[in-house]
């Protein structure tokens, strides 16, 4: 009797974890992008505890307080800095809206110089071919109203109901195109509000998340999943970390490389290059593509230069300043990493990219502790430890032998 109680409490158990797999799986489907939110809180949490445990090093303050000062400090330096550069900055990308897409028709000219340069061209979708560009360009720069402007004058002559059906699809599309301006910036503003908020109460009182977690497994468990906790935070801070002083670095190298060159809009070029650091593998390179291209108006010669310019920054970051910097983080496999990017920027766009490197690093230190050294490398029990492992630690009988035993599997599983 007692076999088959037992026999149907394990089923029951599985029962229930094979459940709860189940949900977890059609909640990540569902609901991958929220959960992606809040990953992104929890990174930028990390970031906060940094700095504020950095503080309470340095000055002694409680941590309230420090909290508070590198929350300060953080936002301060973003606003300082937009407020800074923001309007030489944006009026240059306003300008590099006009030019690339210029760069673009002047590649298109010399492809269609070649018979494989036109075959390639008409199997370009025409989303993305040069002249839909130019005109999106020239609408972002309110140039494409001025010339709807002229054109509606000139077809002034073809009758007031045409006027009237003109005026009244012009107002149509001019609504929908601003009510669409409106959704997505309310839509980002949700999303930083949801990713700040997150970050704030992670930063507050990380052990009552952290302990919290631990919680919910056995309490022979609780040390090493508190373990765990802490090398992915400490991961995370290196990867911040280090992605901060490159994304610097690399803004600043090419700001000054853009300016020595004479290329137009440097500034915003290099703002470019900073943001886009943040991708690893793809990020720098769709950076330079810009910067070429706008090389391009200025002559192939000055293309040429800031192509290998670029090209060369980032051979020296990639086999030197990265590796430096990187010491302290997790290694993560380019080729490995490519795929994550992809994946997640299939399933969830920009971003998925965006965070595809921080939580292919936490699913890598995850994979180490729990898998490779908590099971691989694990050291095999003895019979009797096996005896008592598998039936529990309160259920045989309390011999002085079992205590021993019981003692060694809690100093191994320590």
């Amino acid at each position: 009797m007692m076999n088959v109680y037992l026999f149907a409490k394990r089923v029951a158990i599985a029962a229930f974890v094979l459940l709860l797999i189940a949900a977890g799986f059609y909640l990540t489907g569902k609901h991958l992008y929220f959960l992606l939110l809040v990953f992104a809180g929890i990174l930028l949490a990390v970031l906060f505890c940094g700095m504020t445990n950095w503080v309470v090093e340095k000055t002694g303050m409680n941590r309230g307080l420090s909290l508070f000062l590198s929350v300060i400090v953080f936002f301060g330096v973003i606003i300082g800095a937009f407020w800074l550069i923001a309007p030489t900055v944006a009026d240059q990308f306003r300008q590099l809206g006009n030019t690339i897409p210029q760069s673009l028709n002047k590649v298109q000219d010399w492809l269609n110089q070649y018979g494989w340069g036109s075959q390639l061209l008409q199997k370009v979708p025409n989303d993305l071919s040069v002249s839909n560009l130019m005109s999106t360009a020239q609408e972002a720069t309110g140039q494409g109203a001025s010339g709807q402007g002229a054109s509606g004058q000139a077809a002034s002559g073809q009758g007031t109901s045409g006027d009237s059906f003109s005026i009244f699809s012009g107002q149509s599309s001019i609504f929908s195109k601003v009510t669409g301006f409106v959704s997505s910036v309310f839509s980002i503003l949700i999303d930083l509000l949801i990713v700040i908020v997150t970050a704030l109460f992670f930063a507050a009182s990380p052990k009552l998340y952290t302990e919290g977690f631990a919680s919910l497994f056995p309490v022979r468990n609780q040390d090493r999943v508190m373990e765990v906790l802490n090398k992915l935070y400490t991961i995370l801070k290196a990867w911040l970390v280090a992605m901060l002083i490159s994304m610097t670095i690399v803004g600043v190298t090419m700001a000054i490389a853009y300016k020595i060159i004479g290329l137009p809009m440097a500034y915003a070029l290099a703002v470019l290059a900073f943001f886009f650091e943040f991708i690893p593998n793809i990020g720098p390179w769709l950076a330079g593509i810009p910067a070429v291209l706008v090389g391009l108006t200025q002559g192939t010669q000055t293309a040429l230069i800031v192509a290998v310019v670029f090209f060369g920054i980032q051979l020296i970051e990639s086999f030197w300043l990265i590796p430096i910097i990187m010491k302290r983080a997790v290694e993560l496999p380019p080729a490995l990493l490519l795929f994550f990017q992809v994946l997640l920027g299939i399933v969830q766009g920009t971003l998925g990219l965006l965070l595809a490197a921080p939580l292919l690093a936490v699913i890598m230190v995850l994979v180490r502790e729990l898998w490779i050294k908590d099971v691989i490398q694990a050291k095999p029990l003895d019979a009797g430890e096996a005896r008592i492992h598998r039936h529990g630690m309160g259920e045989e009988e309390d011999t002085g032998q079992a205590k021993v035993t019981r003692q060694r599997i809690i100093r191994r599983e320590e």
